[in-house]
């Protein structure tokens, strides 16, 4: 991987290359675009997304898949290339995160304005396999018809995972080229003021308590208390040496232990409120 970014980094051409040909592996071409806008400015990514958005476009045209997808793909593109801007600016997680939540967002529900017949066609599609799974299922609950507001918050959900995965890989690659464990450091570091994480709290817990159509949107807003409840464990796991392979552990549960997502919120919040870290620091002393 550090080869690949060395010949990312070469030069234009080569960047363009990878953002080219890298649509056909998840999330190479926009952590492309972030490797590159990180490390010479927005002005240089802005054209090695345009190679990236190309096959994009190519395929908005003569592929079968729903255009609202392809759409969605680009978006992300664009709030990648946006938040590894903040991140360069700023040198600040918390704040790229919450840019990154806003412009996932706003993205959304801007597609569904510019792109009304796009998204009532993939709210169609997408009811349907609701519809097929629940005639599967023998569940005696009413049925959950998805509408647009659920749509547009897994939109916008998926938009800002993904682009969080990519500028994750880029910044990893550019500690790994220019700052050895620089990555590491700021990711420890991640947390954010009581004020902000308490709205965050609000936020989620409103959207689960309105209709279930809104449930999406929770996910979004508690996505950078989740990575700071994660950047929480990685930083126990480094300050007391308990081993790599328990990170491993903690990551498969992640994956087969729905609740564990909620826990590692409150975790994000709890240590912006106590600062947990730092009190974790003077324990070890």
């Amino acid at each position: 991987m550090r080869a690949l970014a060395q010949y990312i980094m070469r030069g234009r051409i080569q960047a363009s290359v990878v953002a080219f040909f890298g649509s056909l592996l998840p999330l190479l071409s926009p952590a492309t675009v972030s490797l590159v806008t990180l490390s010479k400015g927005l002005a240089e990514g802005s054209l090695i997304l345009l190679w990236g958005c190309l096959p994009l476009l190519i395929a908005f045209y003569v592929s079968g898949v729903s255009p609202m997808i392809t759409l969605a793909t680009s978006a992300g593109m664009v709030a990648v290339l946006v938040s590894s801007e903040v991140l360069r600016r700023t040198l600040s997680w918390s704040h790229t995160l919450l840019v990154l939540v806003f412009i996932s967002a706003v993205g959304s529900v801007l597609l569904n304005l510019l792109f009304s017949d796009s998204a009532r066609e993939l709210e169609t599609l997408v009811a349907g396999m609701f519809s097929q799974l629940q005639e599967q299922g023998e569940t005696g609950a009413a049925p959950f018809q998805p509408g647009r507001t659920f749509l547009l918050g897994v939109i916008a959900y998926v938009v800002a995972l993904t682009s969080v995965a990519c500028l994750v890989l880029a910044r990893w690659w550019q500690a790994a080229l220019y700052n050895q464990g620089g990555f590491q450091r700021e990711f420890h570091q991640l947390r954010f003021s009581p004020a902000v994480a308490l709205s965050l709290v609000v936020g989620v817990t409103v959207c689960y308590l309105a209709p279930q159509e809104y449930g999406s949107w929770a996910g979004l807003l508690g996505l950078p208390l989740f990575l700071g409840g994660i950047g929480l464990v990685h930083c126990t796991v480094a300050h007391y040496q308990i081993g790599v392979h328990w990170l491993a552990v903690f990551y498969v549960g992640l994956v087969i232990i729905g609740p564990l997502s909620l826990v590692l919120v409150g975790l994000g919040l709890l240590d912006s409120i106590l600062n947990i870290r730092t009190r974790l620091v003077k324990g070890k002393r």
